[in-house]
């Protein structure tokens, strides 16, 4: 395998010389508009697998994965940090790390105490990829994005993660509310036709309760969880049809199912890592859930592709990837059959897009290529690079990437919006039937961001949080970044070091399973190590 920095972060002579002659900032959106679309789909995939893909590919399945696969870019996505949804996504909104766009779990506050709620967007401390756009005169939309409640006030659409469950402050602009309403109740009319797409027996949420019923075991793993992801996710593919209509120059829509039904169902799906067979009966109701999950997706990819796949640049990217709750990705938590796995997938289609097979990549090359792809500024403080591979040349000679020392646009985030707590503890019991949130956590009676320090934040977070960037920057080759990071460290907590180098370690050794690879991925880990464990501590910056 080639040296990922060496990929990675060379940037082509013509394309400097480019920027430096670049034009201003573009001001309107008139060409996307005038086109009817887009000029990126962004489609989250919420824990899509290349295991799952390839193997319903080969078997002539998902024409819209192997479409994008066979006529555009595709290759493994490597997470480098915590595989938590909520940390990853807002990564990818905003290009930072968690320590600096402050979302580090599922819930807050961050310390150890047991009255917490589920995060939203008043915890985000920097401008995501919308409010970037919305600053440059241009518009999105956006659909479903975990950590996205309350809705932001943009140029565009905002239906936040939370609307399905009609929340107040859930849409934006918020005479958009009566169309979610009505988009709300046709899913909850068709819920009996959307559940039995996936799930082929007489569903009834009564089953789990029901130990003589032959559905129990089935229904039992199902409610809560599976069956209200599927509506859920319906909800926003049908949200996203709607504000299909209105142009924007950027599209956005997530779905989560695969990873819900994978946690839920995996060991249905593939029991090769377990010592038992599943039940037999269980097997045929949920043996397929997985795959179906995946088959939905793929209908969603088709219809962008037919919609806007030769006009828009559509991109799809997962957070991390699945794999049995067994093994290298074994869990103690009995809720779960599927556990993650680091790496997640990445596909893009378009015309700005080359095709082929890439090179990994890491989540932190999101952001900065789809500011590339949209022509808008990307700051000196977003600490990844554009991915020069995915792109065509002749679009890189046309539109290189822009860079400012730092985004100075009047960006205040959300205002804190206080939820009833019987609302809130709904959301902590889904959280806590995926294993997310721990039985001894109660709901807390605050609302949104308080204060952030993220030094005072528990030990569990702060090593999970911070051996991403030591991870990060050890793959790209930057020693001396990944040297400040443990500096920092022991500033500030410094009984932590010993787990932040045995973390980061472990999460090298990961990526490096994952892909099959010996020492091209961070190969200067043992000599890092090395250093850091005899007890050095920061240089002098005295000395020259």
């Amino acid at each position: 395998m080639m040296s990922i920095p060496a990929r990675f972060f060379l940037l082509p002579l013509c394309t400097v010389f480019l920027a430096a002659c670049g034009s201003g900032d573009q001001t309107s959106s008139d060409t996307a508009q005038g086109q009817g679309s887009p000029k990126v789909v962004l489609l989250g995939v919420d824990g899509a697998d290349w295991g799952v893909i390839d193997r319903l590919v080969k078997k002539g399945e998902l024409p819209g994965f192997a479409r994008m696969m066979e006529e555009g870019a595709h290759g493994d996505l490597m997470n480098p940090g915590p595989q938590v949804s909520p940390v990853v996504w807002t990564t990818f909104a905003t290009g930072h790390f968690s320590r600096d766009h402050g979302i580090l779990d599922f819930v807050q506050p961050y310390s150890d105490v047991s009255g917490k709620q589920p995060v939203d967007v008043s915890f985000r401390r920097k401008p995501a990829l919308w409010n970037v756009l919305d600053a440059h005169g241009l518009e999105s939309t956006v659909v479903g994005y975990f950590v996205s409640w309350p809705a932001e006030p943009i140029d565009g659409h905002v239906v936040s993660d939370r609307a399905f469950n009609g929340l107040e402050n859930s849409v934006w602009p918020a005479d958009l509310e009566s169309v979610s309403k009505r988009v709300r109740q046709a899913v909850h009319a068709d819920r009996s036709e959307l559940l039995s797409r996936f799930l082929p027996w007489p569903y009834d949420p009564a089953q789990a309760d029901d130990e003589t019923s032959p559905y129990h075991e089935a229904a039992r793993i199902v409610r809560g969880r599976i069956d209200q992801r599927i509506l859920a996710d319906e909800y926003v593919r049908r949200m996203t049809e709607q504000l299909m209509e209105d142009p924007v120059d950027l599209l956005v829509s997530y779905y989560r199912i695969p990873d819900i039904v994978s946690h839920s169902a995996w060991y249905y799906y593939d029991d090769s890592d377990w010592d038992e067979a599943p039940d037999q009966g269980t097997s045929e109701l949920l043996g397929d859930v997985v795959q179906e999950s995946y088959r939905y997706v793929d209908e969603v990819i088709e219809m962008m592709l037919d919609r806007y796949g030769e006009e828009a640049n559509i991109v799809v990217i997962s957070d991390h990837g699945f794999g049995s709750a067994t093994g290298p990705y074994a869990t103690n938590n009995p809720l779960l059959t599927g556990n993650h796995r680091p790496n997640g997938v990445i596909l893009a289609y378009g015309p700005d897009v080359k095709p082929g097979r890439i090179e990994p990549m890491t989540i932190m090359e999101i952001f900065p290529t789809l500011a590339n792809l949209l022509d808008v500024p990307i700051a000196d403080t977003v600490p990844g690079s554009v991915n020069y591979d995915l792109l065509r040349e002749p679009f890189l000679e046309r539109q290189p990437p822009r860079f400012v020392e730092r985004y100075d646009f009047d960006w205040q985030g959300v205002e804190p919006v206080k939820v009833d707590q019987a609302t809130q503890a709904e959301e902590m019991e889904s959280l806590r039937g995926l294993g997310y949130v721990g039985e001894g956590v109660t709901v807390g009676d605050g609302a949104g961001a308080s204060g952030y320090d993220f030094w005072g934040v528990s030990e569990r977070l702060l090593v999970a949080n911070l051996h991403a960037e030591v991870v990060y920057h050890l793959i790209r080759g930057d020693i001396a970044a990944a040297d400040e990071v443990v500096y920092a460290l022991e500033r500030n907590r410094p009984e932590m070091k010993s787990l932040l180098l045995a973390r980061s370690q472990a999460k090298v050794e990961a990526l490096r399973r994952e892909l099959g690879d010996d020492e091209s991925i961070a190969p200067q880990l043992a000599a890092f190590l090395k250093a850091h464990r005899r007890g050095g501590g920061e240089p002098d910056t005295n000395d020259e």
